[in-house]
């Protein structure tokens, strides 16, 4: 029987001894009707943050912008799928062997006129 008292009571100590008193004061700062009271939150920032481009706003001016920058820079590369061997283990798990052939790349200029292409229609 005492180890049951002791499990409930235990925490319950517990957490009245080692509870914080600094918890957030919350509130409105003008003075409501229930009273005033004030929430103070840390900072988290320092200073505003800061964009690493200038004048971009969206993910297509920013692709736009890089593709501008690396024009004959290799972006996407593709491998022709030369030939798929399926192989059986002994413990009866299947998988695929494939055999690939060289890579194939687009450049940034390449991939921004096959985009461009394909957002006119």
């Amino acid at each position: 029987m005492g180890a049951y008292i002791v499990g409930v009571l235990g925490p319950l100590v517990f957490t009245l001894l080692f509870s914080s008193k600094n918890g957030k004061k919350m509130g409105c700062s003008s003075g409501c009707w229930w009273g005033t009271w004030l929430y103070n939150p840390k900072p988290r920032f320092t200073s505003s943050v800061e964009m690493a481009w200038e004048g971009i706003t969206n993910l297509a001016e920013l692709f736009e912008q890089a593709c501008k920058q690396h024009f004959a820079k290799r972006l996407l590369g593709t491998r022709k799928l030369i030939s798929r061997e399926i192989e059986t283990s002994e413990d009866g798990r299947s998988f695929a062997k494939l055999h690939l052939g060289d890579y194939k790349w687009l450049t940034y200029g390449q991939a921004f006129e096959a985009v461009c292409n394909f957002a006119s229609g």
